[in-house]
Order: C-alpha cells, then structure tokens, then sequence
C-alpha cells in the first residue's frame, strides 16, 4: 500500500545534497533525547511553570505515539524499497512519526505560553522543518508524518482546551491523591500497549521488508520508557508544589552549575538502572527515577546548594497541567 509514496520520498531524497546536514540537525532536535535535555533546561533554568507545561504534553504525545506505532506495524520507507537511503537509523515501526507529533505538540505549546504572532509562526516553521527531514532522510513516508501532525494537531488542541481546567481540579487534591492519581495515565498507556503487543504476538516482518528489520522492530521499550517518565514528572511535580517552588532566578554561572549537577545525576540514575534489565517493569522503574531527580530531585540539590531559592509565588501558578 506504500508502493505510491516511494516515488515522493525518492524526489524529496533528490534535492540538492548541501540540505542533508540541516535535515540532520532539524532531525536532531525533533528526538526523544532532545527534547528531553530541552524541558529540563526549560525547567531548571528558564521557568517551571513552562518546562512542566511542556514536560506532560510532551511526555504524553510521546507515550500516544509509542503505543500508536506498536498497533499500526507499519514499515519505513527503506524496508521495502532498497532504492530509498535511510540516512538515519531507526528500529522502530514507521506510522506515525514520532518527530511529527512531538514537533508539533512542543512548540504548539510554547507558542501557546509565549502568545505572539512570532512564536506561532516560528513553531510553524520549525514543525514544518522537521517533518519535511523525516521524508529527506528516508526514514519516513509522507503519510507517517502526515499521520504524526493530525494525532499531534489532537494532543496540542487537547492541552490547549483542557489543561487549565484539569491543573485546576488538580490543584484541589491532596498530595496523596495527586501520586496516586499519577499512575492512571501512565497505567493506560502500558495497558494498551501490552494490549497491541500481545495482539502482535508470534508475528514476524513480512520477506518484502529486507533485511533493515531482520532484528525486529521496537516498541513497547519506548511505551514503558515514557509511561516511566509520565508517571515521574506528574508525581514529582506535585510533590515540588507542595514543598514550595524554586526561582530560576541567578547568574549564568549558577544556571550552568544547575545543567551540570542535574544532567549528572540523570545520567548517574539512568546507568544505575542498567543492571534491572529491559522488562517492563525495569524500563518503568528506571525512567520514573530519571524523571522524579529532574523535576523534584535536582530543585532541592539545588536549594541546598544555593544554587536556586524558594519562590513560593509560583506555587499557584505552576501546576502538573
């Protein structure tokens, strides 16, 4: 059913060579890894209030996309065309594309908390940017993208509608309940996902693929790994609020301090978490840990420090939304 996009994919692949490495970087920054390093630097350093905004559409677009890729089994474009070169290595199933969604759903909402006419233009082009790299660098169809802006397009007009009156609700339940509360979204999201695995069960990719996917397409690594992190930022968030928020306020010396203590102690926990294996359980475990140090670890090392002080201000106006 793909056969018919190979010619589109072909034709953009053909543009001239110089537009490559601006696709890679435009590639770059659409990642998992990236946006990530991103909302922390957001979070620790630039506002709360936006990097938590940014934190939980994200995470939840990323989570929606994992199980989405893992029910649809589709293929990439050099799976079953060996005249396409994929210029970036990718294991996972095609439709949708994760870069897509994520593109449009972070700088929707950025634009949404900066609410200029240049900010939403400028999300435009960089979303635009983005999904015109995914089909550059054959590792998507235009139809993956296409698929991954519409399912983002309904995540970004969700946030935009919904997220004020559920932080609100939130606000309004006791911590306990807020923790617990924590675990149904990321719950749902390794339900259906374990759903879609199952009822892929015993399958094998079809001949016509080639031998790009022999090993196996990945999935359900990615649902649990952002169920973990969903999880993590919704209950550590929480748990900041109620302890009292910190400003972002400081020299650039004490911000770079902030990135580096806090990247080093998310690299510290993620490595310690190696040795759990790769089971769901694991993969849940390691991510949650990651999550609750960035967004409720890292502030109060930073407190401590003198890195950062309170800023009890913000605690009504930041909220896990």
């Amino acid at each position: 059913m793909h056969r018919w996009e190979i010619g589109p994919v072909l034709w953009v692949q053909d543009l001239p060579g110089w537009l490559t490495p601006i696709m890679w970087l435009a590639s770059a920054v659409g990642t998992d890894g990236a946006v990530l390093a991103l909302l922390a630097t957001v979070y620790w350093c630039v506002s709360p209030r936006l990097g938590i905004r940014l934190g939980l559409a994200v995470l939840l677009s990323a989570g929606l996309n994992a199980v989405a890729k893992l029910v649809f089994h589709a293929p990439r474009p050099a799976w079953i065309d060996p005249r396409v070169e994929a210029l970036s290595g990718e294991r996972s199933f095609g439709l949708p594309s994760g870069h897509a969604q994520t593109s449009v759903v972070a700088t929707g909402v950025a634009a949404r908390v900066l609410d200029r006419p240049a900010a939403w233009w400028g999300a435009f082009a960089v979303a635009a940017l983005i999904c015109l790299s995914r089909v550059h660098l054959g590792v998507h169809f235009p139809t993956d993208v296409l698929g991954g802006v519409l399912i983002g397009a309904l995540v970004l007009g969700g946030h935009l509608l919904y997220a004020d009156r559920i932080g609100a609700w939130w606000r309004g339940r006791p911590l306990r309940a807020q923790v617990l509360l924590s675990a149904v979204p990321a719950g749902a999201l390794l339900a259906a996902g374990l759903a879609a695995d199952v009822f892929w069960q015993g399958w094998t990719s079809p001949p016509t693929w080639g031998s790009v996917s022999q090993a196996g397409p990945s999935g359900l690594t990615r649902v649990t790994a952002m169920a973990g992190a969903l999880f993590g930022v919704l209950a550590g968030a929480s748990a900041m609020r109620a302890l009292g928020w910190f400003s972002v306020a400081g020299t650039l010396g004490r911000r770079a301090l902030r990135l580096l203590i806090g990247a080093a102690g998310a690299g510290l926990l993620w490595l310690a978490g190696w040795p759990l294996g790769t089971s769901v359980l694991a993969g849940t475990f390691r991510y949650t840990t990651v999550a609750v140090w960035i967004v409720l670890g890292a502030p109060l090392v930073f407190l401590r420090l003198g890195l950062a002080v309170p800023d009890r201000r913000e605690q009504a106006a930041v909220s896990p939304r």
